[in-house]
């Protein structure tokens, strides 16, 4: 069986790509672990998302503007359209 630290040492040899996806694959089999529903309940989240878009209630950011607003100290109310 593998120890704690040759997987780290492993995963320190992928690819900046590869450790991306396997911390997500990590952190969904973690999520899944905890709550058995979680599928069920990213699908209605997504679905709800997808709903807000369609009727126009989301607010969408091209990649521009998203960076801004996350990297930008100045940004004090996400709550307002930032256009």
């Amino acid at each position: 069986m593998a120890t704690y630290e040759t997987v780290l040492r492993d995963a320190k040899a992928l690819s900046c790509d590869d450790r991306e996806l396997l911390a997500v694959e990590l952190a969904l089999f973690e999520q899944e672990q905890r709550d058995p529903d979680y599928e069920e309940k990213w699908a209605k989240e997504i679905r709800r998302r997808l709903d807000d878009i369609e009727a126009g209630r989301a607010i969408l950011l091209d990649e521009e503007e998203f960076e801004r607003l996350a990297w930008d100290d100045d940004v004090t109310d996400l709550d307002e359209d930032p256009r």
